[in-house]
């Protein structure tokens, strides 16, 4: 056999390493189809849709979690996606709440794509800078929307962005406040479509006060 192949000119010798080539790259392909799983239904879970009930479920859960009025976190929500749950920013904000993945990983958000989390993590953020802020309605969502480098000396920045942002919310706020009748009270906590029940107490029944937030409306203009 050797000699045979000694015996042959260059060409051929080439034509046949070529051939061997091509005869290894088919063989892997056909072993990379055979070795890599096909996706299932659980793989594409992050981006799992939820119904409006749920969503309105979780709403008033985790305002009622983090001391918000389920009609501020609605109009937040409204404002940041339009209530679209897998919408993606050009800066890269993911879902209802629109939450970057920097902020996502410091709220301990581990799928920005499950609306559920997505939801808790939005609220754990107002409830923060409401803190942040003593309270200051306008502050909080002005750093919502600009980040917190950007609120200080006690003002909304001078962006007009965010200034349209703040009253937009303010806007949604108020009509929404009118619309509560949709609220129930809410008995188990949300749960995402895994199976894996959300953490957390359930707030007190009943609509939630708004005790816990000052507006100033003068700067709403």
């Amino acid at each position: 056999m050797l000699t045979w192949l000694g015996g042959m000119s260059p060409c051929h010798t080439e034509r046949l390493r070529r051939i061997g080539q091509a005869s290894c790259t088919v063989l892997l392909a056909m072993l990379i189809v055979v070795v890599v799983p096909t996706p299932t239904n659980s793989d594409f879970d992050s981006h799992q849709h939820y119904s409006p009930q749920e969503i309105r479920r979780a709403i008033v859960f985790y305002a009622r979690r983090y001391r918000l009025d389920p009609a501020l976190l609605r109009a937040v929500m409204k404002a940041e996606s339009g209530y679209r749950q897998h919408v993606v920013s050009r800066k890269g904000a993911v879902g209802l709440m629109q939450l970057t993945p920097d902020t996502a990983a410091t709220l301990r958000v581990a799928n920005v794509y499950d609306s559920m989390e997505n939801i808790r993590g939005g609220a754990k953020q107002l409830r923060h800078l409401l803190n942040l802020y003593g309270s200051d309605l306008h502050l909080a969502l002005a750093a919502y929307n600009a980040g917190v480098h950007r609120v200080k000396g006690r003002t909304v920045p001078r962006i007009r962005e965010t200034r349209a942002y703040v009253r937009k919310v303010l806007k949604y706020y108020q009509a929404l406040k009118g619309e509560q009748r949709w609220l129930r009270p809410v008995q188990p906590g949300p749960k995402s479509r895994g199976g894996r029940k959300s953490t957390g107490e359930v707030g007190p029944r009943g609509h939630h006060s708004s005790a816990f937030i000052k507006i100033d409306r003068r700067r709403s203009r």
